[in-house]
């Protein structure tokens, strides 16, 4: 049986869902107490953690799948060019869309300044005391997309070695594990690219080419027991709160476990999930995003209409929840599935008519 190519696996995207809504319901703590103390760290500090890193191997294991193909005479990349003009129309109109939004929200306040507006939307870091958050941009949850944006610069210098592109990500994994320990104070570009969570992506990409490998469970029984005994690792460390931290040293180890067997177990099962997950994990990003923009409509709102009853604190967590999702859906629809694909359309037809050009030139 053929290994299925550059499908979307349902299973991912249930896991997409519930890592965005783990990040949401964590920041949306605040509403029942101060963070770090309460019932809301008890039961969402640890999602949000673990939702984080997942969000970090599941991009490289779906950069993987969609920048290289397997054929008979090995695994073919796509361009340098045509890969960052898919990930970054992909993932800059939205973030740019919400970044601005949120500067016009909070402007006022002392932490916003036009600078770091103009930092977070050229991508460029400063330093941050808190790790691995060493780029707090204007909207905070978009340190995550810093990282992957590096990524995404870093994974195209790789595509230009062609079928070669593994040695120079071999060669920054090895450059990470070194600069852990040698780095202190460095420039913050050099501390993120060289930061131990990337490991993650690197080892999305691994999951990627063991999912287009031809290792499988040899029956369905096997498979689902894997399916089953995937998840065993990470709810052990949230259940008893052990190693509730970012990376390989934290939960890192589990989550690739579970997606490794995960995806090797869907080339057996071919898994279908609830329409409804599958939906919220399309939108996931939208999620992660906006969820900041809603939580301040729900703050006005309950200051304006003074929600005061004992549970306004859940009850706002519900509405900044539910909230959210509305709004994901609309900008999913009308960003993500529009002026994304948009821009990615007219800057792939450019860099086609450019190539034509200079072909005919020839």
């Amino acid at each position: 049986m053929p290994i299925r190519q550059n499908e979307k696996l349902q299973a991912l995207q249930v896991m997409r869902a519930i890592a965005a809504i783990g990040v949401l319901l964590w920041h949306a703590s605040i509403f029942i107490g101060p963070y770090g103390e309460g019932i809301g760290t008890v039961l969402f500090h640890a999602p949000s953690i673990i939702g984080v890193d997942l969000f970090f191997v599941i991009c490289g294991f779906v950069i993987y799948l969609s920048s290289t193909k397997r054929t008979t005479a090995g695994t073919t990349t796509i361009s340098p060019a045509v890969f960052l003009i898919k990930r970054l129309a992909r993932i800059l109109p939205l973030y740019v869309t919400c970044t601005i939004t949120l500067f016009l929200i909070e402007q006022h306040s002392e932490r916003q300044t036009w600078e770091l507006l103009f930092r977070s939307l050229a991508f460029i870091p400063v330093h941050n005391a808190d790790q691995p958050n060493i780029f707090s941009p204007t909207m905070t949850v978009g340190w995550l997309i810093n990282y992957e944006v590096y990524f995404y610069f870093l994974f195209s210098v790789a595509l230009m070695f062609g079928q070669k592109f593994r040695k120079p990500l071999t060669a920054w994994a090895v450059v990470i594990f070194i600069a852990a320990s040698l780095l202190g104070q460095a420039p913050a570009i050099l501390l993120i690219v060289t930061h131990p969570i990337n490991l993650l992506f690197l080892s999305g990409i691994l999951l990627g080419a063991l999912y287009r490998s031809d290792v499988r469970f040899p029956d369905r029984k096997m498979a689902i027991a894997a399916v089953v005994l995937a998840p065993v690792p990470i709810l052990i460390q949230y259940i008893g709160k052990i190693g509730i931290e970012h990376g390989f040293a934290g939960v890192g180890g589990s989550l690739v476990f579970m997606l490794a067997l995960t995806t090797i177990a869907d080339k057996t099962l071919n898994m279908r999930c609830n329409r409804v997950l599958t939906y919220l994990g399309d939108i996931s990003y939208s999620i992660y995003l906006t969820h900041p923009i809603v939580m301040w409509g729900v703050m006005w709102a309950n200051e304006r209409y003074a929600w005061g009853n004992p549970m306004s604190g859940w009850f706002c967590v519900g509405v900044t929840l539910f909230a959210t999702i509305a709004v994901s859906a609309l900008s999913y629809r009308l960003i993500e599935m529009g002026i994304s694909v948009r821009a990615r359309e007219w800057a792939l037809e450019k860099l086609a008519a450019r190539s034509r050009q200079a072909l005919s030139a020839s």
